[in-house]
């Protein structure tokens, strides 16, 4: 959120003001003629009104917009600027009435209802400018604070996701590097081959992880790239249980999404999908732009489904990017999941689809015999074998 409101130079704020006297003033004359009745004609009144309010104006309003401008004044050099201004103002004023008008010289009496007549014209006159000030200024005051506090909430929020994201960066990493690291250990003293690729590949995927976790967002095309790293590994643990598919078109590997926002649901699909069926399973990873113009990612899996997953898991995962959802995208997103048919889940993401000004960069993640692997928009789809 911007602070969008611009500010009115000094030949404004005296304009605004100037209008807002001329209109006090020819209320005020108004109600001197009919309701004061304190004598004279209602141009006479009105005369008195208008010279009397500008002459206070003047000599109170000029002086604050050259002081403070726009800001809020202080409280006692206002209150003593319009101590001196109102006085002077009257006596000013009234001088400028009675050579204007061309008014004869008056007996006491008449001079004492022309006194008490300019008293409260300006009176009423310093009153409702000093209250207009006041108001405005407080409410411009309070307008200013809630822009401000607007964008601390703001940042505040871009904070807790950045959090958020870490913590569920925290979560997921562990398990992850005990169990790889775990079959690591396995490989060493079996397959010391074997133990190299793993090895390099968990290098590969924890620099990428790395790269992610620090960004604010990413290409689809890096974040599959990623996904495929973190797939390669499993497949070393899990061997032929284990069989992957990622399919990302050309055309979609520059949109941007947030980063590490699969991640969590191929590692569910892998938890609760894979490793409790016996007989292992599919994962397939895929984006397609619907027809409404939005991107849509899936990861379907072939494994136990819903009901029959023995491993119970916390729902932290889906919690985080269920909220993650909401809070970037709001109602522009969604995440749904449903039965794969004959078994397993499919979990469909629908995002708002906009593409990366940057251009798209996917790493190279280091292969088993040391040759690069084609990043994931070279081909249409790339399975594991």
């Amino acid at each position: 959120m911007r602070m969008s409101c611009a500010v009115p130079s000094r030949l404004n704020i005296l304009a605004r003001d100037l209008l807002f006297v001329l209109c006090m003033n020819t209320v005020i004359a108004v109600s001197l003629n009919y309701g004061f009745q304190t004598g004279g004609t209602l141009v006479q009144n009105f005369v008195y009104s208008q010279l009397i309010g500008l002459s206070i104006w003047v000599l109170i309003d000029v002086p604050r917009v050259l002081i403070w401008w726009n800001d809020r004044p202080r409280r006692w050099p206002f209150m003593c600027l319009a101590v001196v201004a109102v006085p002077m103002g009257v006596v000013l004023g009234s001088w400028a009435t009675r050579e204007l008008l061309q008014l004869p010289v008056k007996s006491a009496a008449a001079t004492g209802d022309m006194l008490r007549m300019c008293l409260i014209v300006g009176m009423l006159a310093s009153a409702s400018m000093i209250y207009f000030y006041w108001s405005r200024e407080k409410l411009a005051y309070l307008e200013r604070q809630a822009a401000l506090d607007a964008l601390q909430r703001e940042e505040a929020e871009k904070q807790l996701v950045r959090a958020q994201l870490m913590a569920l960066q925290a979560q997921i990493e562990p398990h992850f590097l005990f169990n790889s690291l775990a079959n690591l250990d396995g490989l060493i003293a079996t397959d010391p081959r074997a133990a190299r690729q793993l090895l390099q590949r968990l290098i590969g995927f924890l620099r990428m992880s790395l790269s992610h976790t620090r960004a604010e967002h990413c290409t689809l095309a890096q974040e599959f790239e990623l996904l495929r790293s973190y797939l390669d590994i499993q497949g070393m643990r899990f061997g032929a249980r284990l069989d992957y598919e990622v399919d990302l078109p050309p055309a979609l590997a520059d949109a941007e999404i947030p980063p590490m926002l699969i991640q969590p649901l191929v590692e569910n699909a892998v938890t609760h999908g894979i490793e409790p069926c016996m007989r292992g399973g599919k994962i397939m990873l895929s984006a397609r732009q619907a027809d409404d113009g939005s991107l849509q990612v899936l990861i379907t899996d072939t494994g136990v489904g819903f009901c029959q997953s023995s491993k119970g898991g916390s729902g932290l995962g889906l919690t985080h990017v269920r909220e993650r959802l909401a809070r970037i995208f709001g109602a522009a997103a969604t995440m749904q999941m449903e039965e794969n048919a004959p078994r397993g889940v499919v979990v469909r993401l629908t995002l708002p689809l906009t593409r990366s000004s940057e251009p798209t960069f996917v790493p190279m993640r280091a292969a088993p015999d040391a040759r690069p692997a084609a990043p994931a928009t070279v081909a249409p789809a790339i399975s594991r074998t």
